[in-house]
C-alpha cells in the first residue's frame, strides 16, 4: 500500500505537495519558484542584468519592508577597461554577527563562483564596493522572519584597473560611454596591462580622437614600460593620428 506523504502537514511543502512513485515533491503557485531547500516557495523574477554605465538599484519593495524568503540577483556589466562601483545611500537589513539571516553578497566577476568582495547586513552602510574588472555579481537573500526597509544604492563606472593580456585580442575603451558620447572632463585613468611570463604586451590603437595641442598639454594618453608611471615613457599622444 502506497503511503500518502502529502497527507501529513502537506509534506512540509509551503504551497503544494505532489505524490510521486515512492516519494513526493513540493510545487509552487504561478509566479513563484521552488527554494533550494525543496520545500519553500519564493517569488520569481528577481534577476537583473544591468549594462548601463550609471543607475540605481534597491531591495524589493524599497523603501517599504522587503518580503520574506526573497532571493535576488544583480549581474552588472560595463565597458571593458572599466570597473563597476556600488555606493550605498541607505542600508538596513536584519542584523546578525555572521550575517547568516538576511544579507547582501558581492562577487568580483560574473558569478557567485567569483572571489567574494564581502557580505553585509545590519544597519551600517557598507563601504564602497569596487570590482577589479568590468563585471560584478550581487545577491540579496532574506529568510522567513524579520524584515526591514532594505537598501538603496547607486552603480557607476570607474576607469582604469589591472588588465591581463591574453593570446586573444582584448579591447579597452577610454570611457564607459565610448561610441555614444565624448569622454568626460577631468578624467584620470590608469590601466596596468600585464602578460604572463615569457610574453610581451602589444598595444594597438584602433581609433584615436583626443583634443589636439602642440605638446599634448591638455588631454593626452601616455604609455609607460613596466607596471606604473615610474618606468620609461613610450611617449605622450593627442590629436587624431592613430
Amino acid at each position: 500500500m502506497n503511503m500518502d506523504e502529502c497527507a501529513i502537514n502537506h509534506g512540509g511543502c509551503q504551497h503544494d505537495c505532489m505524490n510521486t512513485l515512492g516519494s513526493y515533491i513540493c510545487t509552487c503557485h504561478n509566479g513563484y519558484t521552488l527554494h533550494e531547500n525543496g520545500r519553500d516557495c519564493k517569488e520569481g523574477g528577481c534577476k537583473y542584468e544591468i549594462s548601463t554605465p550609471y543607475g540605481t538599484l534597491g531591495s524589493p519593495n524599497y523603501p517599504d519592508y522587503y518580503p520574506a524568503r526573497k532571493d535576488c540577483v544583480w549581474h552588472l556589466t560595463t565597458t571593458p577597461g572599466h570597473r563597476i562601483r556600488i555606493a550605498f545611500q541607505f542600508f538596513e537589513l536584519e542584523p546578525h554577527q555572521e550575517c547568516s539571516y538576511d544579507h547582501v553578497d558581492f562577487y568580483d566577476g560574473p558569478s557567485p563562483e567569483s572571489p567574494s568582495l564581502g557580505r553585509f547586513c545590519g544597519s551600517k552602510l557598507p563601504h564602497l564596493i569596487v570590482a577589479s574588472g568590468n563585471q560584478l555579481y550581487m545577491t540579496f537573500r532574506s529568510d522567513a522572519s524579520v524584515q526591514r526597509n532594505g537598501f538603496w544604492a547607486t552603480h557607476s563606472t570607474v576607469c582604469g584597473g589591472m588588465l591581463q593580456a591574453t593570446l586573444d585580442k582584448q579591447h579597452i575603451y577610454s570611457h564607459a560611454k565610448f561610441g555614444s558620447a565624448s569622454y568626460e572632463n577631468r578624467a584620470d585613468c590608469d590601466w596596468t596591462i600585464e602578460a604572463v611570463v615569457g610574453y610581451n604586451v602589444k598595444l594597438s590603437f584602433l581609433t584615436f580622437d583626443i583634443e589636439d595641442e602642440k605638446d599634448c598639454g591638455y588631454d593626452y594618453v601616455e604609455i609607460f614600460s613596466g607596471l606604473d608611471s615610474s618606468g620609461p615613457s613610450y611617449g605622450k599622444y593627442c590629436g587624431t593620428k592613430v
